[in-house]
């Protein structure tokens, strides 16, 4: 169970704000069948093994964002995962968003981690997650400020990127409403 109060007291936001991200993120779950929730984002294991298996392996490798590339499932993202990680462990870590915060691998070093594989380590577990949740969080004064304003805009542009702001902002403030905030 993740610990939504240590959470929002570490860096000073409401609980209810904690637990929209977790809920719009990953249906405020980290785990399924054992292992985190990931998922593979194939642009960047392009994009970080230099597009060498692009050809070779085009469902897991290419240039730009292909949304239809994405496993529709758990066991999906973990065949993707697996595959990817037999050809460049460190890579396919660091192109895969893991567990409840869905925090891409690549942050590792930003957020403190000896490597990708001590980052990979810290998502099996909740405790980790959370860690790497609140790492991420103050480690990006923007993101944490516009959590504390309730800046969804901003957050989502921060944490999700530009590409799906909006959508991202509204989930999020409808998320925050059913979770008591104010």
């Amino acid at each position: 169970m993740i610990d939504y109060q240590s959470a929002a007291d570490r860096i000073g936001v409401e609980v209810a704000a904690v637990k929209a991200i977790a809920e719009v993120e990953s249906s405020g779950r980290g785990f399924q069948n054992g292992r985190p929730i990931i998922r593979l984002e194939a642009h960047w294991f392009g994009k970080l093994t230099g597009y060498r298996f692009n050809e070779s392996h085009p469902h897991i490798s290419c240039r730009a964002w292909t949304p239809s590339l994405a496993a529709r499932n758990q066991g999906e993202a973990w065949e993707q995962f697996e595959e990817a990680a037999a050809l460049d462990e460190s890579a396919a870590i660091q192109s895969t968003s893991w567990g409840w915060p869905q925090t891409m691998g690549f942050h590792w070093k930003k957020l403190g981690f000896e490597s990708p594989q001590a980052f990979r380590e810290a998502a099996d577990t909740e405790q980790g997650q959370l860690d790497v949740f609140l790492r991420f969080i103050q480690a990006n004064p923007a993101i944490l400020d516009a959590l504390k304003r309730h800046d969804w805009y901003t957050f989502a542009l921060h944490y999700n990127g530009p590409g799906q702001a909006d959508y991202y902002a509204g989930k999020i403030a409808d998320a925050y409403a059913r979770n008591g905030g104010s």
